[in-house]
């Protein structure tokens, strides 16, 4: 296995971080990508072939949404070639946002470049900083859904190990914790079951890399419910799908050790990096897998959307910009659209988007701020989704100005409008003491009166107290409305606020209730 993680390293050394100024990247990249698309039925429309510098491509290509690619996304869906860019796709990826929806996006062998150019450096930097030696869980979804195409026959959906290119797949499959079976079974509690059992049979595991820490959270609860089952597997063995879950006495004495200690060291001993969301909503869930392997280092991942890479975990770990990787601007708080090269310490951003998948300044949603500048490249957090916004009675608030609101409001918390009787708001909480609870919507309605409109609404009326709801086990909850509405399990991000009308079903049960 050391070989691999040599291979996978050497990769990603091949993949050099270019010393160019990020404004020469910036135009290098973008130049070369309209030169590719020229021809194209949206390249001739904007007359990509007389573009020369960044500043006539803002003026010749209008900013888009979604809705203004989609009918052009249709028509490759259809089958029909040249349109975003040369050729036709070689997959779609459906978008699987916090909120819900679905959006098909078209990926090209270039845009998988692009991904590579951005992942492989940041994998070959932390095999050299951890000495990779071991194996590694690489989150995977059960398959909950059949494998789908388009009517044209375009696969939708790609493996993990796409992303990373041909050349790196044979020793990423080495060093599988998790067998790749896994991932094919179309059971959620099947697919725990053999995942937990694997994971439990890897005293070598060195590194977790996931998206949503969420998702290991909801493992490591899994493992406490169903311990009697697993020590019954690692007593006599059992099959699943046709697979053998072999009789293992080691696993067996590993996981009473586990559960009699409640320390993850006794299950991965080697355990030396966890790689996971740590931004935004993401931030209390990320403390709290970290709370849960203290003895691990804790990487935060960079933004990395279906529709491209923006920042990876630079040098120090700090999410820099992916310049190799697409062509980016950013929209201020007035309306100004800046070059990366332009963006100032501290001001707040939306991210928008040119990609070699067909995305022409594309307005993704992600909000970030600037943090300074390393190496030559602006350091950007991610702190929020500019689509999530509740306005009941013109309150207008964001999942980032409530994600500062909760900031210090410990654990599980989620805000939920509720539009029943007089509008209000409601905070889902863990269980907590009724005093904790008063205290806590006491703090949170001083933070969210700090938006104007919010307090006018409060004052006038409009909008009812702050309810308290303390609920047992909300992530879990929260995670399985989202999958009966289609997530895929790897991607589910708990948010700060979530508009969602119907989400408060999700919440029914309730063990206190407290009205600030």
């Amino acid at each position: 296995m050391k070989a691999a993680w040599r291979q996978l390293q050497s990769l990603g050394e091949e993949v050099q971080r270019q010393g160019d100024s990020v404004r020469e990247r910036q135009k290098s990249w973008l130049l070369a990508c309209l030169h590719r698309n020229r021809d194209t039925g949206y390249g001739r429309r904007f007359d990509f072939s007389s573009i020369c510098t960044a500043e006539t491509y803002q003026e010749q290509v209008p900013v888009t949404a979604y809705q203004d690619l989609a009918p052009w996304i249709e028509r490759m869906a259809a089958g029909e070639p040249d349109l975003l860019f040369s050729g036709l796709p070689i997959s779609f990826e459906c978008t699987g946002g916090s909120s819900g929806g679905s959006k098909l996006i078209p990926y090209s062998k270039a845009s998988l470049d692009d991904f590579q150019i951005a992942i492989l450096p940041w994998l070959a930097e932390t095999i050299a900083n951890y000495d990779l030696q071991g194996s590694a869980y690489w989150a995977v979804s059960p398959a909950m859904r059949p494998p789908q195409q388009t009517l044209s026959g375009i696969p939708v959906g790609l493996p993990d190990a796409a992303y990373l290119g041909n050349a790196a797949i044979p020793a990423f499959l080495q060093t599988l914790a998790v067998p790749e079976w896994v991932g094919s079974l179309t059971d959620l509690h099947d697919w725990q079951l053999a995942t937990l059992y694997w994971l439990i049979q890897r005293e070598d595991l060195e590194l977790i890399s996931v998206w949503s820490p969420t998702f290991f959270l909801s493992l490591l609860t899994a493992l406490e419910e169903r311990a009697p089952e697993l020590a019954e597997i690692f007593r006599l063995g059992r099959k699943i799908a046709g697979h053998g879950l072999p009789a293992d006495q080691t696993g067996g004495e590993r996981l009473k050790g586990y559960l009699a200690s409640q320390n993850s060291g006794q299950l991965w001993p080697r355990l030396k990096v966890v790689s996971c969301w740590g931004d935004a909503s993401s931030k209390h869930f990320f403390t709290g897998l970290k709370n849960s392997m203290p003895h691990a280092a804790f990487q935060p991942k960079g933004l990395l959307a279906t529709e491209g890479v923006v920042t990876i975990p630079g040098r120090q770990g700090q999410p820099v910009l992916s310049a190799g990787s697409g062509f980016y601007e950013f929209l201020d708080e007035r309306g100004r659209i800046h070059f990366a090269s332009e963006l100032e310490k501290g001001l707040r951003y939306e991210v928008m988007m040119t990609t070699s998948g067909g995305l022409y300044r594309y307005r993704t949603g992600d909000r970030v701020v600037c943090q300074g500048w390393t190496e030559g490249l602006p350091i950007l957090r991610f702190i929020g989704r500019c689509g999530l916004v509740s306005d009941l009675v013109g309150e207008k608030l964001t999942d980032d100005f409530v994600a500062r609101s909760l900031e210090d409001i410990p654990d599980f918390s989620m805000l939920v409008p509720s539009a029943d009787g007089i509008p209000n708001y409601v905070l889902i909480r863990d269980a907590c003491t009724d005093s904790l609870a008063k205290n806590l919507a006491c703090s949170l309605e001083t933070a969210l009166a700090k938006n104007p409109q919010y307090a006018y609404a409060r004052r006038t009326g409009q909008l009812g107290c702050l309810e308290m709801r303390t609920v047992a086990a909300p992530a879990e909850k929260f995670i399985q409305y989202r999958l009966k509405h289609g997530a895929e399990l790897g991607d589910i991000k708990i948010p700060s606020l979530c508009p969602d009308p119907d989400i408060l079903t999700a919440f029914q049960e309730r063990t206190a209730e407290t009205a600030a």
